[in-house]
């Protein structure tokens, strides 16, 4: 049967919340959005998404949507059994406009050339006026009851009622004028009006409940009516009215939709056919929707959404249902028209079928056992000649049956004899130029003999050929295709040949199995071949060239190929049928998504009549068109990013965890943390005619270097980016065409706090400091390593020094010593050899002490220690310095415990130590010496003696300084070596002691010696 509306159908298996469908609109940016018995849906082409009322929380009461309108500034409005809602595009969320309980269950939603808003809650009219921000309710106790609304070309608004009125809006008065269009009609059990359309100024339809469909015209105010019954006498009740085209309307009824032409006032009525797959899923249609593409969107009650499209009703349709009034198989193989032009198509399933162009009538023809029947179900070549139809049959020979009478009257079958076929398999049928008849089979090609009324075989074609497709081209030359390459012969000049596939030839085929042979206006050579593409060979028969999957075919397997009066080639394939401009090169490919039966036609199937209509067999039934009824398709579609997934998880705006602020579809710039940097992103062009057609192109800055294509998927997945800045670059080929809009999307990822700029400016300044502090260090390194070279160079110095002088000192000390014994007898001499004996053990007491040090330095310097009086030992030193104060007059004083203190201790260490703290302190002293040896605490372990001076005061950061060998403080004004404290220092640590200076509070100088009162561990 042929179906001349086709519907395409979309119902909960494909997104959609639920199948009943009550209004339709598209919005601004050209989404369209459906009301549904559950929720709002908004569709982008692929993807219904679903849109609740419930704010959050779970409800059980069923989320209706009545009616929606988007207005003039693209703001979407719905009327729901709750309320009235309006829909936040950035924040994807329905909210409800007016928060009162009496405004609920709204029925129909408008707007007024002032821009207020009016709605009917239930069946009360209402009116905001959004400058004043005011709601004027109209009561149906002091006005009527609503039941829809429309606004007409000037910006009026119109109501209707439930009992048959209109009631057009004065805004001046405030008041409303009455018309009744029910009064000169025959009464009816409801005068409800369901629904109002301006067709133009003048013109208002109405539909209704019970009484079908209504022309008012406003200037006479007198209306008729237009169609009150269905054809089966039951009343029309009209949901909905669209306009189509300039002079055609569409009315959405319970008894399916009405096509009305204004200028024939003809109905077409059309229905679901529970056996047609195209025609409208649900009788009951409630709501109609034109988009911008001029397709119109059906709304149903059980059956869900029904889309048409002209520009998918290119292709009429003809396919098996079962019934006497369709094409009588699925598989459809040959097509021919006779001299009374009739089709005659061929199946592979179910025989044959005569067709009636001009009254639809077909005509099927099966075997039935009888020599008058075919022979066959399984046809695979058809030739008409003058009354006869000529038919190929699998493995059953060939029927020749006469037209008029509809019934066989030869048939011919294999045999041994040199007239007939050695093969029952007929495949292909050619009448020539001159008449003669020629039959291509599975074993050779033969020509008919009517004198004999048998067959002789072309002995050009070898004998086991399979010969697929017969031509003639303009040369009367006969090219046969075959399994095994192309032959040709010429009857008259004897030429022949083969064509096969050769590396090195010019006439070289892609593929040697041949389906179909055709020649163009332009007396080229086509060759449909089975998996290698479509060949072309010149006009002189010496180039051959290939178009290919390479070239943009959508696949290599070719079954057909004509030609029409524009010279653009039609091609068969296994995955759709191609329109293929020769001298442009441009290529466009239809498929189901267009209006085809399927993708996948049949073997060398096809034909066009004198008129230029087409006819193309596939494996579902037959379709045809006139190329010259093509409707070339626009290529502006938007461009929108639908979804944004992060780690496969679709962001939700706002949520907890989003980093969508606002819709992705108005989102320009999006900011990721590295840690969340694989995504995908979902995005369409808002093309309905063919969107599984539409193929998509990105190109990712900063990460691609070339544009990639994607055609079956409209998600791209990017995983692990590094942190930096992206931008998403997208485009969209549509019905051949690439958009001239190009969708654009910034993706920034942030680096880890490790590897921000602040992090790298601290990395900075810690490198910085770190090399500082290493310079620094070395500097310091080498500094000490000077100044130990300096130091070791003054102790050498010292140290050979004092050994030098030693050996002359002590030569000196005797006879210094001689002559001191001899003052007496020469008291002149006694004050200089006083002097010298003094001067001299001054000088060997300091060798003496450079060399102890050394000794220490050295680790040379041997302890042995014995129980020593520590308190008579004090007592000893001191008295040694007595003089030496005296001489000075200085206070020189000692305090020591009544019992004597002992302890293990180097008797030679300690001597020397005392010697240097006695000294330091009376050399520096200015008034006083104060000599201390504290009393043992209980438990004590350590014995303490301070030396106190009141000399000039050390800074007590200098407390470590002065202990070093050489230190002097720049103050000091006393001779020294420098080395005294740093040698009783490091006596008293091989003691196991310690010695320091002590801080005071009036400024006296304090050195603290600490001595262990028996031996210790400490290293």
């Amino acid at each position: 049967m042929a179906q001349s509306y086709f519907f395409r159908h979309y119902q909960v298996e494909n997104g959609l919340s639920n199948n009943t469908v009550y209004c339709s609109a598209q919005d601004k940016n050209g989404f369209l959005w459906f009301g549904t018995k559950d929720g709002l849906n908004r569709f982008d082409g692929y993807r219904f998404k679903t849109f609740k009322t419930t704010e959050g929380k779970q409800t059980f009461n069923p989320d209706l949507v009545h009616c929606m309108k988007t207005d003039h500034r693209g703001v979407l409005w719905t009327g729901n059994t709750k309320g009235l809602y309006y829909f936040d595009n950035e924040k994807e969320q329905l909210i409800r406009f007016i928060k009162s309980e009496s405004v609920d269950e709204i029925n129909g939603i408008e707007q007024d050339g002032k821009n207020q808003l009016w709605f009917i809650s239930r069946q009360t009219l209402c009116r905001y006026n959004f400058e004043k921000k005011r709601l004027t309710a109209f009561p149906t106790y002091d006005f009527f009851e609503a039941t829809s609304l429309a606004v007409d070309k000037e910006g009026n608004l119109w109501a209707s009622t439930n009992n048959g009125l209109l009631k057009k809006f004065n805004e001046q008065t405030g008041t409303f004028s009455t018309y009744d269009v029910f009064n000169h009609s025959p009464k009816v059990s409801s005068n409800w009006i369901h629904t109002m359309y301006f067709s133009d100024k003048k013109t208002l339809f109405i539909g209704t409940a019970s009484q079908g469909i209504k022309r008012f015209n406003v200037p006479t105010a007198i209306y008729v009516d237009v169609l009150s019954t269905n054809p089966d006498k039951t009343k029309v009740h009209v949901r909905d009215i669209k306009q189509y085209t300039e002079h055609e309307l569409w009315f959405a009824t319970e008894s399916g939709i009405f096509i009305l032409d204004t200028r024939t006032n003809h109905f077409t009525n059309l229905k679901k056919k529970f056996l047609d797959p195209f025609s409208l899923s649900d009788n009951a249609a409630y709501s109609l929707c034109k988009d911008r593409e001029g397709g119109i969107w059906v709304g149903t009650y059980f059956g869900g959404i029904n889309y048409y499209s002209k520009k998918n009703a290119l292709f009429q349709k003809y396919f098996a249902d079962n019934s006497k009034k369709s094409i009588s198989g699925n598989a459809v193989r040959e097509i021919c028209e006779d001299r009374f032009g009739n089709i005659w198509i061929g199946t592979e399933d179910a025989g044959l079928n005569k067709f009636n162009p001009k009254t639809g009538a077909i005509t099927q023809f099966l075997p039935k056992g009888k020599k008058t029947s075919i022979s066959y179900s399984n046809i695979h070549g058809l030739l008409a000649a003058g009354d006869d139809i000529w038919i190929g049959t699998f493995e059953h020979g060939l029927d020749v049956l006469d037209i008029k009478t509809g019934k066989v009257r030869r048939h011919y079958n294999a045999g041994t004899g040199k007239n007939d076929f050695r093969h029952s398999f007929i495949v292909s049928f050619l009448k020539t130029k001159s008449g003669d008849i020629y039959v291509g089979s599975a074993d050779g090609m033969y020509k008919y003999k009517p004198n004999i009324d048998g067959f002789e075989a072309i002995k050009s074609i070898p004998n086991g050929t399979w010969v697929s497709s017969i031509v003639e081209d303009h040369e009367h030359t006969i090219w046969a295709g075959s399994h095994g390459g192309v032959f040709y012969f010429n009857p008259i000049t004897n030429e022949k040949g083969h064509i096969k596939h050769h590396k090195n030839s010019k006439v070289s085929l892609t593929n040697i199995d041949i389906n179909a042979i055709y020649e163009d206006s332009q007396q080229c050579l086509w060759f449909s071949t089975e998996g290698g593409g479509l060949c072309k060979l010149s006009k002189d028969r010496k180039v051959m060239t290939s178009i290919t999957a390479n070239e943009g075919l959508p696949s290599n397997f070719v079954f057909k190929i004509l030609e029409d009066k524009q010279h653009n080639l039609w091609i068969s394939t296994a995955k759709g049928l191609v329109n293929y401009n020769p001298k442009t090169k441009e290529m466009v490919t239809y498929t189901k998504n267009n209006g085809l039966l399927t993708d996948q036609f049949n073997y060398n199937s096809g034909y066009q009549d004198a008129n230029g209509k087409m006819y193309f067999g596939s494996v579902k039934g037959m379709i045809t068109f006139n190329s010259n009824d093509i409707i070339k398709t626009s290529s502006s579609a938007p461009i929108y990013i639908t979804g944004f997934s992060v780690e496969n998880k679709e962001q939700e705006i706002d949520g907890q965890h989003s980093l969508l602020k606002k819709s992705i579809i108005y989102t320009n710039e999006i900011t990721l943390p590295y840690d969340k940097s694989s995504f995908n992103i979902e995005f369409a062009a808002l093309s309905y005619i063919s969107p599984e057609m539409t193929e998509y192109s990105y190109f990712m800055k900063g990460l691609d270097k070339e544009w990639t294509a994607i055609k079956p998927n409209r998600k791209v997945y990017f995983t692990n980016l590094a942190p930096r800045k992206y931008t998403f670059h997208l485009k969209a080929y549509i019905n051949g065409n690439w958009s001239k809009e190009e969708k654009v999307l910034i993706i920034n990822i942030l680096p880890p706090w490790w590897a921000t700029i602040w992090a790298y400016l601290c990395y900075g300044i810690i490198t910085i400091s770190l090399i500082y502090y290493l310079l620094r260090t070395y500097l310091i390194i080498i500094d000490d390593k000077k100044a130990k070279e300096i130091y070791e160079a003054k102790i050498d110095f010292f140290t050979n020094l004092a050994h030098e002088i030693r050996t002359p000192l002590t030569l000196i000390k005797g006879p210094v010593e001689n002559l001191l014994e001899q003052v007496e007898e020469n008291p002149d001499i006694k004050e200089d050899v006083v002097m010298m004996e003094r001067n001299t053990n001054r000088l060997i007491a300091l060798v003496t002490q450079i060399l102890d040090f050394r000794k220490v330095e050295t680790k040379s310097f041997t302890v042995d220690f014995i129980r020593i009086n520590i308190t008579e030992m004090l007592k000893d030193s001191y008295s040694n310095f007595t003089l030496l104060t005296k001489k000075r007059r200085l206070a020189y004083s000692i305090d020591y415990p009544p019992n004597d203190i002992f302890a293990l201790v180097d008797e030679e260490a300690l001597n020397k130590i005392f010697s240097n703290l006695f000294s330091n302190a009376i050399k520096f002293a200015q008034k006083k010496v104060a000599i201390r040896l504290l009393p043992l605490q209980e438990n004590a372990d350590y014995i303490t003696i301070e030396f106190e001076n009141d000399g000039l005061s050390i800074p007590f950061e200098m407390k470590e300084k002065i202990f070093e060998p050489f230190y002097r403080l720049k103050e000091s004004k006393q001779e020294g070596t420098g080395i005294g404290l740093a040698l009783a220092r490091s006596l008293t640590e091989l003691l196991h002691g310690d010695l320091f200076l002590k801080e005071t509070a009036d400024g006296s100088i304090v050195f603290v010696l600490q001595l262990p009162l028996e031996r210790t561990n400490k290293a």
